[in-house]
């Protein structure tokens, strides 16, 4: 296995967006990670993100902090017609030039709000067509402010002086959608033009796993490949409640090679944990396996409330493959609907392999399909005992040829047991779905 790449190697990026709510909380900045995915897809190693707020001086000293080391910085939010969008007065002063109407800009500007019905431009988004000295203006099709292309490194003395190499730094509004427009379909012509010859895109395969804890899967990987010698990869581990997604990264002529080599290592591995990657979620892939075989599902639900159901229910063409379901969360509702015995409460309680298998039998007769599904456990965080502590979790899965149970403990908050919970029925039935005979369960 190959550790991650050493500041320096390759073409280098950072990201900064800037704006006072995104450090007040008030908006998450999910710029900087749509960014960053696009960013490392392209070729180009992400050394660092920075967020700042709206202030002249320090968006100033975050940009020139954002430039060292790096070939292309790219900046969100600030462009704006309000007082309060300071980024290009913060790159004139960071790199000591004039802002300049741009008489261009001017011009679509007094376009755009004349189809709007306006009769005239208002005086405060005459700022959207300032543009410091030097810098390149990309149209914004989405929007009035444009992206802007500027090279610190061609200024002289306050004034831009001919050509130079990188660094860049590209400017882009903080609007998501107006952002991403411009980023994908604007300014990637200059970004090959200008780095393209030096980019060397990594190919990535992603593996979703679940129900082994991050710690245990990335121990026993790396043990597995402490002597592998066919090719370099990186392996990254992005761990959720639902699971953890692996992540395999090589670049290179030989990349493709090298990530099906590790895979096919690894396959005994991940075989019991992995699912169908398409789409990225559980319930996706458990839809094209009762779609495959011609079935359908119904579920019997306690702790878990209905959330299986809606996991499935989410799915586009489940209504091909899902017949309903049951939340049978009082014990009456699970005997008079499910039919489960009092004497099976009574001698096993709620949370128990016995009611399990009874509720999955019971919904497969209320609400009849080729395979039920059947979940009660103890999500807290209260109701807990000795031996049944909070976190206890039962499952069952009941067809025509018979049923299996198991019973795992979750850790954490009654919300992250839930959720575990939820996927770990789920995964319960594509086990069972890859060969109903067998003995996965």
């Amino acid at each position: 296995m190959t550790p991650p790449p050493e500041p320096g190697a390759g073409l280098a990026a950072r990201i900064l967006t800037i704006g006072d709510e995104l450090l007040s909380g008030e908006r998450l900045d999910g710029n900087s990670r749509w960014l960053a995915r696009y960013l490392s897809n392209q070729g180009f190693q992400v050394l660092g993100m920075e967020s700042v707020g709206d202030a002249e001086s320090a968006i100033v000293s975050a940009l020139l902090r954002g430039l060292e080391d790096v070939d292309l910085l790219v900046v969100t939010g600030g462009l704006g017609p309000t007082l309060d969008d300071r980024t290009r007065q913060a790159v004139a002063k960071a790199w000591g030039v004039r802002l300049e109407e741009d008489q261009h800009l001017l011009a679509e500007l007094r376009q755009r709000f004349q189809a709007r019905g306006f009769s005239h431009l208002p005086e405060t988004n005459r700022r959207v067509a300032l543009v410091p000295a030097g810098a390149r203006a990309l149209p914004n099709g989405q929007g009035s402010a444009p992206a802007l292309w500027f090279h610190p490194a061609r200024v002289v003395d306050g004034a831009f002086a001919g050509s130079a190499d990188p660094p860049v730094v590209l400017l882009l509004p903080g609007v998501p959608a107006e952002m991403r427009h411009l980023m994908e379909e604007v300014a990637a012509p200059s970004i090959q033009e200008v780095f393209g010859a030096s980019l060397s895109p990594p190919e990535t395969r992603i593996i979703q796993t679940t129900g082994i804890p991050e710690s245990e899967l990335a121990g026993r990987i790396e043990a597995r490949m402490a002597g592998w010698d066919g090719g370099s990869v990186e392996v990254a581990y992005r761990p959720s409640l639902r699971g953890v997604e692996v992540a395999l990264r090589a670049s290179g002529s030989q990349a493709g090679a090298a990530l099906q080599g590790v895979e096919s290592l690894l396959q005994d591995i991940l075989a019991p944990y992995r699912y169908d990657q398409d789409g990225g979620d559980l319930a996706e892939a458990v839809g094209r396996r009762l779609r495959s075989r011609g079935w359908t599902v119904s579920l019997a639900e306690s702790c878990t409330g209905g959330e299986v159901l809606w996991r499935l229910t989410s799915v586009p063409g489940c209504s091909e493959w899902v017949r309903g379901g049951v939340v049978a969360y009082a014990n009456e509702i699970k005997g008079d609907i499910l039919g489960v015995k009092e004497s099976t409460l009574a001698d096993h309680g709620a949370v128990s392999e016995a009611v399990a298998l009874e509720m999955a039998r019971g919904v497969r007769r209320a609400v009849p399909a080729s395979v039920a599904v059947a979940v009660t456990g103890v999500a807290g965080p209260g109701g807990g005992s000795p031996d049944k502590p909070v976190g206890t979790v039962w499952f069952a899965v009941d067809h025509e040829g018979g049923g299996r149970a198991e019973v795992l403990r979750f850790p954490g908050l009654r919300a992250e047991v839930r959720e575990r919970a939820a996927q770990h029925a789920l995964h319960l039935l594509y086990r069972f779905l890859e060969d109903p005979e067998g003995g996965n369960g």
